[in-house]
């Protein structure tokens, strides 16, 4: 019983020296009265929600309004495992609604497939049924992104879309 008591007793007078000595100071500034500067050269506007629902109004309503747009490219890549190209785009897009086709042409060369078409919020999405795998993205009846798959490559293509009918 004596033992217990003097490993106790040691116990509780050594530790708070050993926790002194190995005590880890920190180096962070807990003084909350300092002052804080902003050094950014631009001053933060308010966001203005009233445009933004506008523009999503406006795109929600044309989106669901076309049946048939055109859409030309602007600008595409070839992408593989290691990387993505810029590549020349001549194919243009007819995206039929009402027949719920998508019909690639490149010159005078025109292949048309089934497609799934539907509407989210401002965007279209369109995807093609099939052996070629398409999805298509357009944004109220304006722009528009395509990404077809060829093996395990994909082509991106971005641009806008005009109605056609």
């Amino acid at each position: 019983m004596k033992i217990k008591f003097l490993i106790l007793a040691f116990v509780v007078f050594a530790l708070p020296t050993f926790a002194k000595e190995n005590a880890i100071e920190s180096d962070l500034n807990t003084n909350l009265s300092a002052t804080k500067q902003d050094h950014r050269d631009s001053e933060i506007k308010p966001f203005e929600f009233d445009k933004l629902f506008a523009d999503a109004e406006k795109y929600y309503k044309s989106a669901k309004a076309w049946n048939k747009i055109k859409c030309q490219p602007k600008t595409g890549f070839l992408c593989n495992k290691h990387e993505c190209n810029k590549r020349d785009i001549e194919a243009t897009l007819v995206l039929d609604k009402k027949d719920k086709t998508v019909t690639r042409c490149e010159g005078k060369n025109c292949e048309t497939f089934e497609a799934e078409f539907e509407q989210t919020g401002v965007y279209f999405n369109i995807q093609t049924k099939g052996p070629v795998g398409t999805l298509i993205r357009v944004l109220g009846d304006s722009r528009y992104k395509e990404i077809t798959t060829v093996a395990l490559d994909a082509y991106v293509a971005n641009g806008e879309c005009v109605i056609s009918e």
